[in-house]
């Protein structure tokens, strides 16, 4: 399958992952290309400090890069930022990856333990071994706990991770 990854669905990566102001700050890098941090903290009128942290966890993400210049007066460095738009896929598989893996410990998890419950919302669910230590009991609200049927759950989890799969391909 064909990832595309249009603009809009890459700005939303970022705000998942850095937030509005990252959003922010990438829209416009995707407007004008190779900003300064002081020129785009002017322009979004934010703290130059955060803006900095914001752009280097994106830059750890390999979302956007930069190039650093010095300043012919002060010799300064100067970063100038712009948007990798060439990197966008492989994040997106690498995500993709972290929560494959993650589904399929959980389908590992469901797979292999008996899941008790009481019913009643806001309490949490054990495993056979923890019910059996507080006696089928619910420390929260005294009901009996029950087996819970975790089928759904198995078949559920068992699509997502082969759709993954064909995607990852």
């Amino acid at each position: 399958m064909l990832i595309i990854v249009d603009e809009d669905a890459f700005l939303s990566m970022v705000k998942l992952v850095g937030g509005e102001d990252a959003a922010r700050a990438v829209k416009l890098l995707m407007k004008k290309p190779s900003l300064s941090d002081d020129e785009l903290s002017q322009k979004l009128n934010m703290d130059v400090k955060e803006l900095r942290k914001i752009l280097h966890r994106l830059n750890d993400l390999g979302l956007i890069a930069y190039d650093v210049y010095r300043e012919k007066d002060s010799g300064h460095r100067v970063f100038k930022w712009r948007v990798q738009q060439d990197q966008v896929i492989g994040f997106a598989k690498t995500q993709m990856r972290r929560v494959y893996e993650r589904l399929k410990a959980r389908l590992e998890h469901e797979q292999t333990h008996q899941i008790y419950w009481c019913g009643t919302e806001g309490c949490r669910k054990y495993t056979f071994e923890e019910a059996m230590d507080i006696l089928f009991k619910c420390p929260k609200c005294g009901k009996t706990l029950l087996i819970v049927d975790n089928s759904k759950v198995i078949e559920a989890l068992q699509r997502k991770i082969m759709e993954l799969e064909k995607n990852l391909q």
